[in-house]
């Protein structure tokens, strides 16, 4: 897990940098966006330094801290996407470490889980501004929603595929 850390973090902060720099929302959303990032940097650090602490709960601890960064790539997404249409691919990241811990069902429902969120973000902001998401606009959305569900997917294969394999080999 400290490893997928070491890539999507900092594509995380890269697509946020690139959609305050870029896009330049009002610097009362950009004050917010970076408070959120440093909070879930804090928390992230804290416990991924600690982690061995509590070794008996890791994945109820791994599992909550998955559920508590989809709910701050919410935040964040619930800023910025009326900016920069890519944030979305936020999403993408709690699922995914999931996926290499988790087994198939359980990287199912937490992919789901970040979708839904996704959507009720979307639904949220158009109940907010008092407009109607076009139906091309739900269509693209639930590409997007399917999207995070099937990598996350692919990539819990691939990562139970390459233990088995591993297994295999240690086995020899």
């Amino acid at each position: 897990m400290h490893v997928f850390n070491y890539f999507f973090t900092p594509f995380a902060l890269i697509s946020v940098f690139f959609a305050i720099y870029f896009s330049e929302p009002e610097k009362a959303i950009t004050l917010e966006t970076i408070g959120i990032i440093l909070f879930l940097f804090t928390v992230n650090f804290f416990i991924s330094k600690n982690i061995y602490k509590f070794f008996k709960h890791m994945q109820k601890v791994r599992i909550g801290l998955v559920l508590f960064n989809t709910l701050g790539v919410s935040a964040i997404f619930y800023l910025l996407f009326a900016y920069w249409a890519p944030i979305w691919l936020l999403y993408t990241i709690p699922p995914a470490a999931a996926a290499l811990f988790m087994k198939k069902y359980g990287t199912f429902f937490i992919s789901f889980f970040s979708a839904l969120c996704m959507l009720a973000v979307y639904q949220i902001k158009s109940i907010v501004l008092g407009t109607q998401l076009s139906q091309q606009l739900w269509a693209m959305a639930a590409c997007q929603a399917t999207f995070i569900i099937v990598f996350s997917m692919f990539l819990n294969f691939m990562s139970e595929t390459m233990t088995k394999m591993r297994d295999v080999r240690l086995a020899r």
